[in-house]
């Protein structure tokens, strides 16, 4: 974890504590949708704060290889994500889509396109998790800022999600060198995801 000597100087110590609580009230929100959509019990880690650091987040992120992305706007503003290690995203997908499958002995088109109507599926599926377990996070953390905060579309990015969330991060002007990263799973390890919280100010 990095330490508060790490944060930048407009990161006060009770900005970055206020951060971390209100990333651990929207992740709290978010395992317990998810414990809903997997019908599983699903525990959540202590947030952990991230400040600046000398490896790119391509390396720092790099057992999370599947990423959702959204912008917000409002609140604290910034980005919020939710990471898949690629064996949790292939557990999930499993259990939301099923087993992946073709006709027998397909001519080459047909193999072409069931391969491609899967993808389609197992990318929207994958979206549409980001989209629930993102909006519980920003819907709670609105209700304790008691103001409105709105998530942008989803970016889903299949592999490399640390790079695309430093380009995201640059797109924005760079970074404010802090981000709140919280562990969500269930008992068996089988399904786990990271929620990353960005924000753009205290």
């Amino acid at each position: 974890m990095s330490t508060f000597t790490d944060m930048p100087s407009i990161w006060s110590t009770a900005a970055v504590d206020r951060v971390r609580e209100l990333g651990s009230i929207g992740a709290g929100h978010a395992a317990n949708v998810f414990a809903q959509l997997v019908g599983r019990t699903i525990r959540m880690q202590v947030p952990a704060v991230r400040g600046r650091s000398t490896r790119p987040l391509a390396h720092e992120l790099k057992a999370w290889d599947t990423g959702v992305f959204f912008e917000v706007e409002g609140g604290l503003g910034g980005l919020v994500a939710v990471f898949f290690s690629v064996r949790s995203r292939d557990n999930l997908l499993r259990l939301l889509v099923g087993e992946r499958s073709v006709v027998e002995e397909p001519t080459p088109e047909e193999k072409e396109e069931a391969i491609a109507t899967l993808r389609r599926e197992e990318e929207s599926a994958l979206r549409e998790v980001g989209n629930i377990l993102v909006s519980s996070v920003v819907s709670a953390i609105a209700d304790v800022l008691g103001t409105r905060v709105v998530p942008s579309i989803p970016t889903l990015a299949a592999e490399g999600a640390g790079a695309v969330l430093q380009s995201l991060l640059s797109a924005r002007g760079g970074d404010a060198g802090l981000r709140i990263e919280t562990e969500i799973f269930d008992s068996d390890g089988e399904l786990r995801c990271l929620v990353v919280l960005v924000p753009d100010r205290a």
